[in-house]
């Protein structure tokens, strides 16, 4: 995309830095936590914003705090993730699209912008063509679900018990090294901190770890996205991080092609997490393409 600006859009807009505050609800009788950031006036588009694998709300903070202050922002701990309620489900992907529509008729949510960052990408996708008057735009970062995007992580996701063994066995300089070799791109001291605390906090102890463990066994490499993608009835964007190892850039031509309307943008010396490492352009980008929806009155 031309001409962006390597600034954070809510500096643009001439406002003072507030962090997104830290809430909870409860949805269908669990504690779920979400963070919630703008919002100035009644009309201003809401952003529901969707995790990925192993996950929380905490991957979209550096991006909350660049969005400009009329964008209302919601980001959600999924069921089992982050510092939500963490129950014995299935976590396949009818568990988590059922309950982002729970989320959304709790949360009084009735037309939004739907992001979704790698799995929670294909999530958004099943709910996008599911409860397609609900979204007014899609945004898509990194996304994942198209068939083979999972490479050698299929495999892997298949040997069950080992599946199980391994997330019982994490730690956190297991996660340290991970988000440093593998899915984040040369990122500095403080974005691997915050990522590795964010990231234990979701899967380490022994229900979380369980629920990592499922989520790998029942969602990579099932139900995949390439059929319902010519569905999608709204104008989408695609961002992708030009090093990301876990999901290669050259799939988002795959998105490209499949989708009705939609648009990329590489975001340069950045990995898997654009939202993350490279916030303030991330930031910009999705700014920009939401300046050409029209405002609507309902939340």
């Amino acid at each position: 995309m031309a001409g962006i600006v390597l600034m954070s859009a809510r500096v643009l807009a001439g406002a003072q830095e507030v962090g997104p505050i830290s809430r909870f609800v409860d949805v269908d009788g669990l504690s779920i936590h979400y963070l919630e950031a703008g919002g100035a006036a009644p009309d201003d588009p809401t952003l529901l914003l969707v995790h990925g694998w192993c996950g929380s709300a905490e991957d979209f903070r550096p991006l909350l705090n660049a969005l400009p202050p009329s964008l209302h922002s919601i980001a959600v701990d999924l069921p089992g993730n982050g510092i939500s309620a963490k129950p014995d489900a299935p976590y396949d992907t009818a568990y988590f699209v059922s309950f982002l529509r729970s989320f959304c008729v709790r949360m009084g949510l009735e037309s939004f912008v739907l992001v979704g960052h790698s799995m929670g990408g294909q999530f958004a996708v099943h709910f996008a063509t599911r409860w397609p008057l609900t979204v007014r735009r899609l945004i898509l970062i990194d996304p994942y679900g198209l068939k083979g995007e999972e490479g050698w992580l299929l495999p892997l996701a298949r040997m069950g018990p080992l599946v199980d063994l391994g997330f019982a066995l994490n730690n956190r300089l297991f996660i340290q090294w991970a988000t440093q070799a593998n899915v984040m791109y040369h990122p500095d001291a403080e974005t691997v901190r915050a990522a590795t605390n964010a990231t234990a906090a979701s899967i380490l102890g022994p229900v979380g770890s369980r629920a990592a463990a499922r989520v790998t066994k029942a969602v990579i490499g099932r139900d995949p996205v390439d059929a319902l993608l010519p569905e999608v009835s709204v104008d989408t964007l695609v961002l992708w991080g030009d090093h990301d190892k876990m999901l290669e850039p050259h799939w988002a031509d795959r998105f490209l092609a499949l989708l009705p309307s939609a648009r990329l943008t590489v975001i340069p010396d950045t990995g898997h997490m654009p939202m993350t490492e490279r916030p303030a352009l991330a930031a910009t980008v999705i700014t920009e393409f939401l300046s050409e929806m029209p405002q609507s009155p309902a939340r």
